[in-house]
C-alpha cells in the first residue's frame, strides 16, 4: 500500500488550463521540440497521468496555446468589420502585430509544432480558416481583386506569419519594432486595396 501523499482534487477544467499555461511558460525558455510530458506536469504541479487524460501527446495541445484561444482575435475584427468596415484593415494589422509581438516566441513553437505533426497542422490551419476567409473578402471587394483571391489569402496569410515570426519569435525585439512592422504591414495592405 502506498504512503504517498495526495493533494487536493482539481477539476479537469483547472487541470487543462494548468497545463496549458505551464506550457506556455515553458515554451518561453525552450523550443517546442524539447519539451517533455515530465517538464510541463513538474511545472503544472499535476501528475503526468493527468496529462493523457486531456491529450494523446504533446503536439495534440500546440494549438490550444494558441494566445487568443479563449477571446479569438478574428471574433473582435469581425465585430469591426460590421460596424466600422473602413477600419478593419487597420484594426486586422494592429491586432496580429500585437499577438506575435506579445506571444512571439510561444508562436514560434506552435509553428515549429506544425512542422512536425500533421494532425497539428490540419488543426492549426482549422483555426486559421476564419482569418483566411476574411482576408478573402478583403480581396474579393479591392478595386482590383486578384484572379483567385482565395489563393492569394493563403499567400498573404503565410507571408504574414513569417514576417511576424521573423520580427517577434526571438522574444527580444527593438523597442520600435511594434510600430515598423505595422507601417510596413499597412504600407502593403494599402498598395493591395487601391
Amino acid at each position: 500500500m502506498s504512503t504517498q501523499a495526495r493533494g487536493p482534487r482539481v477539476s479537469a477544467a483547472e487541470a487543462r488550463a494548468r497545463i496549458l499555461d505551464a506550457a506556455r511558460r515553458l515554451l518561453l525558455e525552450r523550443p517546442f521540440s524539447d519539451l517533455t510530458v515530465d517538464a510541463l506536469m513538474a511545472e503544472a504541479g499535476l501528475k503526468r497521468t493527468v496529462f493523457y487524460r486531456h491529450f494523446r501527446d504533446l503536439p495534440q495541445l500546440a494549438p490550444d496555446l494558441l494566445p487568443d484561444a479563449d477571446a479569438p482575435l478574428i471574433e473582435r475584427i469581425e465585430d469591426v468589420e460590421r460596424e466600422r468596415p473602413d477600419e478593419v484593415v487597420r484594426e486586422m494589422l494592429s491586432g496580429l502585430v500585437s499577438v506575435f509581438a506579445e506571444h512571439g516566441p510561444l508562436l514560434r513553437a506552435i509553428d515549429a509544432a506544425a512542422g512536425q505533426d500533421s494532425e497539428v497542422a490540419a488543426r492549426l490551419d482549422l483555426a486559421l480558416d476564419a482569418p483566411r476567409r476574411l482576408i478573402e473578402r478583403l480581396l474579393a471587394a479591392a478595386p482590383h481583386p486578384p484572379p483567385d483571391p482565395a489563393e492569394s489569402a493563403r499567400l498573404l496569410m503565410a507571408a504574414h506569419r513569417a514576417y511576424l515570426l521573423d520580427a517577434f519569435a526571438g522574444g527580444s525585439a527593438s523597442s520600435g519594432a511594434r510600430a515598423k512592422a505595422t507601417a510596413a504591414l499597412e504600407a502593403m495592405w494599402e498598395r493591395l486595396l487601391a
